[in-house]
C-alpha cells in the first residue's frame, strides 16, 4: 500500500475508516469475517481455518517419544543434537523445544510416565518414611533411596522402597547404614526345618 510520507497517523486512520467501518471475526467450524462498510453495506466471508504447518518430522517426534522413557528434555535435546538431527527450522534442539514438541503432539511427559510406574514424589516418600524432605534428599544422595530425575529443574521421583524401607537410626553413620542396607537386600532368606 502506498503511503504518503507527509500524512500523519491520524489522517491514515481516517482514510482507512473511509474504506472499512467495522470488522468482526467469529470462530466456528470455519472462520467467519463480517465486514461493515461506511454506507451500511455488509459482507460476510467464510474461510476454512488456516492449516498449521507441521515442521517437526514424524521420525523426530517418535524418537522424542521413545527417549522420554529414560531422559529429561535437556538430555533429549543433547542426544538429538549429538546425532546431527536439527529441528524443522534447521536449528539445534533445546530443552524448551522438546517440551513444546511433547505438548504439541500429545506425548506423555517423563513425570507422567514415571508416576504410572508407581514412583513417589518428594513429599509422598517423606510422608511414607515419616521423615522430612531434606532427609529424603540426604538418603537419596548416599544411596539409601533410589531416585530418578523427572525434569530439567532437578526434581526427582522416588522408587517405592518396598516392605522394608530404610529407617531412622540415630547414632549410626550413614556410610555404615548403606553397607547394611546392601547386605540385607542381597541376602537370601533361609528357612530352618527340624525333623
Amino acid at each position: 500500500m502506498w503511503r504518503d510520507p507527509n500524512t500523519s497517523d491520524r489522517e491514515r486512520k481516517r482514510l482507512v475508516r473511509l474504506l472499512v467501518e467495522d470488522v468482526t471475526l467469529i470462530k466456528k467450524e470455519q472462520l467467519w469475517i463480517h465486514v461493515r462498510l461506511p454506507g451500511g453495506a455488509t459482507k460476510t466471508i467464510q474461510l476454512p481455518f488456516p492449516r498449521r504447518i507441521t515442521v517437526t518430522p514424524p521420525a523426530v517426534v517418535s524418537e522424542v517419544d521413545r527417549l522420554l522413557d529414560e531422559h529429561s528434555y535437556a538430555e533429549i535435546a543433547q542426544i538429538l543434537n549429538s546425532r546431527g538431527v536439527v529441528s524443522g527450522y534447521g536449528k539445534l534442539f533445546g530443552g524448551r523445544m522438546i517440551g513444546r514438541i511433547t505438548i504439541e503432539y500429545g506425548l506423555k511427559s517423563r513425570f507422567d510416565r514415571r508416576r504410572e510406574k508407581g514412583m513417589l514424589t518428594l513429599q509422598e516418600i517423606a510422608t511414607r518414611l515419616n521423615i522430612c524432605t531434606k532427609q529424603v534428599k540426604i538418603w537419596r544422595d548416599i544411596g539409601l533411596l533410589r531416585a530418578h530425575l523427572c525434569n530439567d529443574k532437578n526434581e526427582s521421583l522416588y522408587e517405592d522402597p518396598g516392605p522394608n524401607p530404610p529407617r531412622k537410626a540415630r547414632g549410626v553413620r550413614l556410610s555404615k547404614r548403606l553397607l547394611q542396607v546392601e547386605k540385607v537386600s542381597h541376602r537370601q532368606r533361609e528357612v530352618q526345618c527340624e525333623t
